[in-house]
């Protein structure tokens, strides 16, 4: 028998008594005891009913409310931007270029990566976008008096949109997380912001009394 072969046998006879000593029953040694856990789902209920017993459920409940109602009436965007206290004018170029192929539901490409678009291009959307400080009442005055809602869109970074729109009758647009005032890389506050293909022209418009 060759070394290969002797090498195998003994590989098999240690399986076989492995095999074997792991199917013989050694018997019982100490104390068995049933597995008992306690049930997750019935544990979360039967707290739920002691907290809606002592009344911290309907607690929980109302401040939750309360929260949601308070962000609503008057979200936060983690930003302020002052006041413009000079006119100063800028172009923004919205284009952008393309990082992969984009292709429609059949495969078919129909822009290629490198291509720069311009959004201006394939939109008719003209109306003047007026972007101010809420809390500012020059600042709303000022925008109130750039145009209807069928010219000119009303976005606040900072204030009470619902507020706003009670007291005024006209809807006001809020600028969510100031996506708004990082795309465009506003600065001061109102800034207008209008077309002007191929590019779109944003102005810093002071509005505030000047001190004496």
């Amino acid at each position: 028998m060759g070394g290969r072969a002797r090498i195998l046998t003994a590989l098999a006879v240690v399986a076989c008594t492995a095999g074997a000593a792991a199917g013989k029953d050694f018997g019982v040694y100490g104390k068995l005891f049933p597995i008992a856990e306690p049930d997750l789902l019935e544990q979360i209920l039967g707290r739920l009913r002691t907290m809606e017993a002592s009344g911290e459920l309907a607690d929980m409940e109302r401040a939750m409310q309360e929260r949601t109602r308070a962000y609503v009436e008057r979200p936060d965007t983690g930003s302020e931007l002052p006041p413009a206290e000079e006119y100063r004018a800028f172009e923004f170029d919205p284009s952008i270029t393309l990082n992969q192929d984009l292709a429609d539901h059949q495969g078919r490409v129909f822009a290629r990566a490198g291509t720069v678009v311009n959004p201006l291009a394939h939109s008719g959307f003209a109306k003047r976008i007026v972007v101010i400080d809420g809390d500012a009442e020059d600042q709303v005055r000022f925008a109130l008096a750039e145009g209807d809602e069928l010219d000119t869109l009303i976005v606040i970074a900072k204030g009470s949109p619902l507020a706003l729109g009670r007291a005024h009758g006209r809807r006001f647009w809020f600028d969510q997380d100031a996506v708004m005032v990082r795309r465009f890389g506003l600065e001061r506050l109102p800034s207008v912001i209008t077309r002007a293909d191929p590019v779109l022209l944003i102005e810093e418009i002071p509005t505030r009394e000047a001190q004496p």
